[in-house]
């Protein structure tokens, strides 16, 4: 026991002694979650679109009307041949367009079709279509209304009833619902922005600190330490024993100050400390068997440091750090249930926005004690001792 304990403490104690390490541990998450964080948490700034109107229908200003009433949306009306140079030149995010014959579609009770372009850097163009579809939807319920109104009525065309059904919702105060999720302990916060990739974050450099860190193999191979270790009166176990808890305590070390810090800087409550403890944990035990795993396949830390980040930054993309799964397809959705992000980032937004208990992360813990189990086994069997 003694041996592990003393090979664990140096390890500690010589990757803290590297000032530098503090960068990539502590000061550079701080910064990505400012940045990353800052830029949606100040105030989400218009989506502008373009509006071309080819059909100049009663109906069709009804709609565009309607749809710029949604808060996130910047609709200017243009013509055809502006808007797509607008949008070839980035200034807008996309085009709404209605095409002739649209209210006539409408008024004769058939589906009316609303085209909406835009670029493929536009996350949420998908909401976008489903709101337009919604409000033109909207539309043709109002006239079959206003129709029934006019066969029904004193004989009013159905165009003024429509004007009047528009009128008189308009002076129909809106039902507004508040969203709370609530706890044994009370309120929960929801889960904004910054909360998320502070957690994002937090994880990602953990990942690639431990990467770096169960490098130490590998240079202790190549300066003659690990074989001087070998033929120390120390177990080939316990040599491995002393390594592994080291890099255990490393991550949580790191990992502890950065719930701290985020705490402090950022305002992100943790949740329930018992399921943060166990989570934390699987996430490790994953992070160290991945380090050790990639450090079996190559020859030198370089090679673990290049291969490593790559396959951390992609595999933090698909498993929701950067930016939230709900705003990809479902094709990559289904893709990230494969990487330990996305589990771990889950197990997090169940304990932070759910004010869920260790009980609620048991699907999410048990999905990383897989993965940490499959890395370990595959990096442990490529220790070499020679």
């Amino acid at each position: 026991m003694n041996q592990i304990l003393t090979l664990c403490l140096h390890e500690i104690k010589r990757v803290f002694k590297n000032r530098r390490s503090w960068l990539v541990m502590f000061l550079m998450p701080v910064l990505f979650t400012l940045i990353f964080g800052g830029l949606a948490s100040e105030g989400a700034s218009k989506i502008p679109l373009a509006v071309v109107d080819l059909d100049q229908s009663r109906l069709s200003g009804w709609v565009a009307q309607e749809l710029a009433k949604d808060d996130s949306l910047d609709l200017q009306p243009m013509a055809a041949g502006a808007a797509e140079v607008a949008l070839r030149k980035k200034k807008i995010a996309g085009i709404l367009q209605f095409p002739a014959g649209y209210g006539a579609e409408l008024a004769a009770g058939a589906k009316a079709e609303l085209s909406f372009r835009h670029g493929p850097d536009l996350a949420v163009a998908k909401v976008i279509r489903l709101t337009a579809e919604d409000v033109s939807a909207r539309a043709a319920v109002q006239v079959r209304a206003a129709k029934t109104w006019h066969r029904l009525g004193d004989g009013a065309e159905w165009e003024q009833r429509f004007d009047e059904l528009t009128a008189a919702q308009a002076s129909v105060p809106l039902i507004t619902v508040a969203e709370k999720t609530v706890t044994q302990s009370g309120l929960a916060k929801r889960l904004d922005n910054k909360s998320e990739r502070s957690i994002g974050f937090t994880i990602m450099f953990v990942m690639i600190s431990l990467l770096s860190v169960t490098g130490t193999m590998l240079e202790a191979r190549k300066t003659g330490v690990w074989y001087r270790l070998l033929a120390a009166p120390a177990s080939r176990l316990q040599i491995l024993s002393g390594y592994l808890l080291a890099f255990f305590l490393i991550g949580w070390i790191q990992f502890f100050v950065l719930m701290e810090l985020s705490s402090q800087l950022f305002g992100v409550v943790w949740g329930d400390w018992l399921g943060q403890i166990v989570l934390v944990s699987a996430l490790l035990l994953c992070v160290v068997g991945l380090g050790l795993f990639i450090a079996g396949l190559v020859k030198t830390q370089e090679q673990q440091g290049a291969i490593g980040t790559i396959v951390i930054i992609s595999t933090c993309m698909l498993g929701g750090v950067y930016w939230p799964l709900d705003i990809v397809s479902d094709t990559m959705q289904k893709v990230a249930n494969f990487v330990p992000q996305k589990w771990a980032m889950e197990g997090f937004a169940k304990l932070l926005a759910g004010g869920g208990t260790l009980a609620d992360i048991g699907p999410q813990v048990g999905v990383l004690l897989a993965f940490g189990a499959v890395f370990l086994v595959a990096g442990l069997s490529r220790v070499k001792y020679e």
